[in-house]
């Protein structure tokens, strides 16, 4: 092989691995104002200025969720098999929504975890010292809430709940700085209190609630 051509495979395989590694990422966009999933029956108004990053088109994984930035990231990277693992360059604040089917489950430590039937049992699973907020609510009753302090200076408060008939269970996780959590605390609030149960149409009704509005989970 002369050396031209050595030269020039070596730069087709540099440009196709930058196109490879600009095309695994994908572009933030700004967040709908209403999340709504038909599959967990649940409603959640966004208010404007926070961005997600959206799944991909052919994306197969498992709905849990979706995480809402409160800060633009600089870019998308591959999600995971889970829609509330969608990584970013760096950090910025956020807030996750995750639901899911509300089960007893095998731990390797501590063996059978009976399936909570309270958001009281579902926080204590989970965290040490859960609290009822004075000023947060979920289902318009005061939030059973958990904080904690993380690595890299940042912290969290996560709002937990069981809600139909303890059948699905519910997390709702803030993860900010010092500096900017009494600002992102709000937000917080304005998303639980906004949180409602509904139903599909076709579905079975769940007791008090709607029928699901138009809109769709992302």
């Amino acid at each position: 092989m002369n050396l031209f051509l050595a030269k020039f495979l070596s730069a087709l395989a540099l440009l196709s691995s930058l196109s490879a590694s600009v095309a695994a990422q994908s572009a933030v966009k700004p967040a709908p104002n209403l999340y709504v999933t038909r599959n967990f029956g649940l409603v959640m108004k966004v208010p404007a200025g926070i961005s997600f990053c959206p799944l991909p088109k052919k994306w197969s994984g498992v709905e849990e969720g979706t995480v809402l930035f409160l800060e633009k990231p600089s870019a998308c990277l591959p999600p995971g098999r889970s829609s509330v693992m969608r990584p970013i360059n760096g950090f910025v604040p956020s807030i996750t929504l995750r639901y899911q089917a509300n089960r007893s489950r095998n731990d390797a430590y501590d063996g059978a975890i009976p399936q909570p039937l309270t958001s009281e049992e579902f926080a204590q699973q989970f965290c040490a010292g859960p609290f009822m907020s004075p000023d947060l609510r979920l289902f318009d009753q005061p939030a059973v809430s958990c904080r904690a302090e993380l690595p890299g200076n940042k912290i969290r408060i996560a709002l937990m709940a069981v809600f139909d008939s303890a059948r699905t269970n519910m997390v709702l996780s803030l993860v900010t700085t010092p500096d900017r959590l009494t600002d992102d605390t709000r937000i917080l609030g304005k998303l639980a209190s906004s949180i409602t149960t509904c139903h599909a149409a076709s579905g079975k009704k769940k007791s008090g609630a709607a029928v699901c509005p138009k809109g769709d989970w992302w």
